[in-house]
């Protein structure tokens, strides 16, 4: 199964009872798809880069979940009719270790050596 990243932004004014409320409802759709939910970050609350319904302000929530590809669109679909969330955002989960290049030390050493002839 394929491991996928939601960011979402619930409005401002929610309190810390109905965050995780609706954080909670969120994880128990990603179970009821037949999906697996692996994290569950709350970034707290952050200013927007742009204004969005004339707010300035959202709670941001990241969900680390791994399931089929029809959860990531019923999940999205549910949460855009979802009043409280401002805005939804999902992407494949790429592990850090395959974004950082690997150097080759022989590559490496025969980069140092054509530098020190320089």
């Amino acid at each position: 199964m394929t491991k996928y990243e939601t960011t979402f932004i619930l409005e401002p004014g929610l309190d810390e009872a109905r965050i995780a409320e609706e954080v909670g409802r969120v994880a128990q759709w990603v179970k009821d798809l037949g999906g697996e939910v692996l994290e569950t970050q709350s970034w707290g609350k952050r200013r927007l880069a742009y204004e969005i319904n004339r707010k300035r302000d959202g709670i941001y929530t990241l969900l680390l979940y791994q399931g089929p590809g029809a959860v990531v669109k019923e999940l999205e679909r549910r949460l855009r009719l979802n009043e409280s969330v401002i805005r939804v955002l999902t992407v494949m989960h790429v592990p850090p270790e395959l974004t950082t290049p690997k150097i080759d030390a022989e590559a490496l050493a025969a980069a140092e050596e054509a530098a020190e002839e320089l």
